[in-house]
């Protein structure tokens, strides 16, 4: 008894589509890995931004402050460090002495997560306003 194939016959095989499904798998799974990494990218961004912005507020204070005022040992509005919504902010007031009448005013807010990671924002301030 013989059986006749037809070598015309239209459509995928079972085993071409486990095919395709174990490629389709692999690049997903591929994709759901990035994800964890955008995720934590995102999470450094976000804490960068929030450190800037308690820095720049800071150097908005002290800009805010008289000149006389601007010290870090005498004015109780502006420790020397604190630590302020889980961030660690120092200030660090210089006189210039090579030129008279200004302050060198450098802001350093930090944070731990896994590592150590900083932002640091200096400004110079003037007596005459």
């Amino acid at each position: 008894m013989e059986v006749s194939t037809k070598m015309n016959e239209k459509g995928f095989s079972l085993i071409e589509l486990m095919i395709a499904m174990v490629i389709l798998a692999i690049g997903l799974l591929g994709l759901a890995g990035l994800q964890g990494t955008a995720i934590n990218g995102n999470h450094h961004g976000n804490m960068i931004s929030r450190a800037t912005v308690l820095a720049q507020n800071t150097i908005e204070l002290i800009q805010n402050t008289a000149y006389d005022d601007i010290d870090t040992a005498t004015n109780t509005d502006l420790p020397a460090s604190a630590t302020v919504d889980n961030f660690n902010r120092t200030i660090l007031v210089e006189d210039i002495t090579s030129l008279p009448g200004l302050k060198r005013v450098t802001i350093t807010v930090s944070w731990r997560k896994l590592n150590q990671h900083q932002v640091v924002l200096r400004t110079i301030v003037s007596d005459e306003g």
